[in-house]
Order: C-alpha cells, then structure tokens, then sequence
C-alpha cells in the first residue's frame, strides 16, 4: 500500500512540474479547446489538463449537457459537480483531485485483482510500472475520467473475482455510467459464472435457481449504459444520442454503421504510404503501432490459454475483456485515441510481466516512458495525441 502510494504521488508531482514549466517548452502551443478564456478556471497554471475532452467535461459539469457533449457519459461530471457544490471549489480543482485520488485507488484494486491471475508475487509490481509508464497513461492526471474508470473497473473485477457479486455489480454500474466501456465486464461476469456451474453439483433446478440469481448480478455492467439511454430517449428523444453524435468531434468516426476490423486497419495503411509526413501523420503511426502491439500480445496471450486448456477462469476473462476493449473503438472507423483505450486492456500489462528478461522489462520501460513524455508535452500545448 505505502509503496503504491510512493509510485502514484512520484507519477502525479513529475507531471504537475512539466506542467509548471509548460511556457518554457519550444512547442507552439494552440489556442485553449473550446476558446474559452483559460483564466476563468482555477488554479489558472493547471488549466493545461483540461485540454480537449476535459474542457466538455467541466462545461457538462457546470452548465450540463450541450450540443453534441451526449458523448461524453454522465458519471464523471456528474461527480465534479456534486463535490464541487458540497466542498465550494473550482469543478477544475475538484475534477483533478478526483482523478488523483481514484487513480490510487484504481491502482490499488488493479495490483489486488492482479493477484488473481499472477499470484502473490514481487513481479507484480511490473504491471503497475508499465501501466504508469504506458504512453497514453499522462490521461490518469487530467480532467478524464480514465482514473475514476480504472478504480471502478479494477475494483469491479476484484470483486468479481472474490465472488462478492452485490459489490461488483454495484461497481458494474458505476462503471458503465462511467465510460461505455464498463459495458464490457459483462465477459468476466459471465464467464465466472460459468467456472462456478462447472464444478457444481447441485441439482438442475437448484443450479437453474442459482443461474437466475447470477444473471441479475452479470447483466449488470449494462445496467449503467441502460440508465443513460434512457435520460437521453427522455430529453433528447435519441437514447443512442452518445453514438449518433460521435462525427461530429471530427476523428472521422461514423455512427452510420459498423466498421470491420480490415476495413479500418486497411484504411490505415493508405493512409500511411500515401499521406504526407506531418504531425498528423506521426499520431496515425503511433495509434496503428499501439493497437498492432497491444492486440497481438493479446491474441497470443488467449492462444496460450486455449492450447493449454488452463483452468484459470480469470486470466481468460480479463484476456477476452481487454480485446473487446481494443475492439470496440475500432467500430467506428478509425484507430483515433487507440492509446487512450489501450489503458483500460489490463490484460496487456499483466501479459507483460511473463517476460523473463529484466533488462528487456527495463527497456520496455524506458521506450514507454520517452514515448509518455513527448506525447505529454504536445498533449498541455494543445495538440491532439490521442
């Protein structure tokens, strides 16, 4: 615990410093997202981690939802305003204290669920390095709701685990309320459900008994996304408004439809040898490298699994979940923020850990790190990197 905490409050302090000295960094900095005046939020020096989505989500917690913010999913906000009203702060300041305190707690609830999959072991704590080290993972200290995601989920699939049904249920929902993402721990639910039949042996009608009471509990990582919906069918008339409205943020993402797979990693590669070299460019080879890296990882992960038959119920859910996390954006078209999502495949940053070399883990490290710190660096000066 006292370690963990050493990790996250070193993690928080070096980006708070790169972010006092953004004005000494030689990257034009581009105009505050939104236009709005950067000195009507406070503190006025960390208004930089407000950039981009973080600048919808302070809007949605001060005003509500406007055009075309039904994107963005309700409970993050929802959390800034309620803690802002009650404590009499900035919703800047009370969204970067949440992000800081849940991302403890979503580390915490990663290293124990963790456990169930790797064991009681020192190596663990090479997961939470990669995870903190990630390209992408700068996110887990602006105003995103990536740390709160990662505290629910994690503390969701801890409970799952443990099979303490009513607790990640309750996470379930908070979850999906969360990001749609949370939609997802729909796999571990059911495939712990399905561990605990197959050793059963109870009669059929007191397993049928078990099974309706189980399915409540697994259905409810929908749960929260069914709730939105329903606001937005309520006062919007469109309770897939969150999908419909997604052309709009100008990733070229459709809502017309779903994009396969080769369609889009095709499109990619178009784009790659006939497009012009420029900064674009570089984030479309970086998305398309994340995802080509962390799915392959993935895919032979569950290749492992499936050829050696492993009993290990929870290493397969949380392997098939962090697919679907890396897949589901993809739907839309495009690889656009594929590094931000690629945070929430926990699968990838356990798998890691079976590398046997440390020298190769350190300089796993260090690429990830070089790459986290660039991609910071354009991130507070207003450019796009995922």
């Amino acid at each position: 615990m006292k370690k963990i905490l050493f990790y996250v409050v070193i993690f928080i302090v070096l980006h708070l410093l790169v972010v006092l000295n953004v004005n000494n960094i030689p990257i034009e900095q581009l105009n505050f997202p939104l236009k709005e005046n950067p000195k009507d939020y406070f503190p006025f020096i960390l208004y930089p981690l407000a950039g981009f989505d973080g600048a919808h989500y302070i809007l949605i917690a001060k005003s509500g939802y406007g055009q075309f913010q039904q994107a963005f999913f309700p409970f993050y906000p929802l959390l800034i305003n309620a803690l802002s009203k009650l404590a009499g702060v900035s919703v800047l300041l009370l969204g970067l204290t949440i992000s800081w305190v849940t991302l403890v707690l979503g580390i915490i609830f990663f290293e124990k669920f963790a456990k169930f999959i790797t064991g009681n072991n020192d190596k663990l704590i090479w997961s939470i390095v990669f995870l903190l080290a990630f390209p992408s993972s700068f996110f887990y200290v602006a105003i995103y709701p990536e740390s709160l995601f990662l505290f629910l989920s994690c503390a969701c699939l801890y409970f799952i685990f443990s099979k303490r049904y009513l607790a990640a249920s309750i996470f379930a929902v908070l979850s999906s309320l969360t990001k749609i993402q949370g939609a997802l721990l729909i796999i571990p639910f059911i495939l712990s459900a399905l561990e605990l039949n197959q050793f059963s042996t109870a009669s059929i009608s007191h397993q049928i008994k078990a099974n309706y009471k189980k399915l409540i509990f697994a259905l409810s990582p929908i749960y929260g996304l069914l709730i939105y919906s329903f606001y937005l069918a309520k006062t919007y008339g469109d309770p897939f408004a969150f999908y419909h409205v997604q052309e709009a943020f100008g990733a070229e993402r459709t809502s017309q439809g779903i994009i396969l797979l080769p369609q889009v990693l095709f499109r990619y590669a178009k784009i790659l040898t006939t497009a012009n070299i420029n900064f674009q460019y570089w984030i479309a080879l970086l998305e398309l490298s994340i995802f080509l890296i962390v799915f392959t990882v993935l895919l032979f992960e569950l290749y492992k699994i499936m050829k050696n038959r492993t009993k290990n119920f929870n290493y397969l859910s949380i392997n098939l979940y962090s697919i679907a996390i890396l897949i589901l954006p993809t739907l839309t078209g495009t690889l656009s923020s594929i590094p931000r999502y690629a945070l929430l495949s926990y699968g990838f940053f356990i798998a890691l850990v079976k590398i046997k070399s440390n020298a190769i883990k350190i300089l796993i490290t260090i690429i990830f790190g070089f790459l986290h710190i660039v991609l910071f660096v354009f991130f507070i000066k207003g450019h796009f990197v995922s």
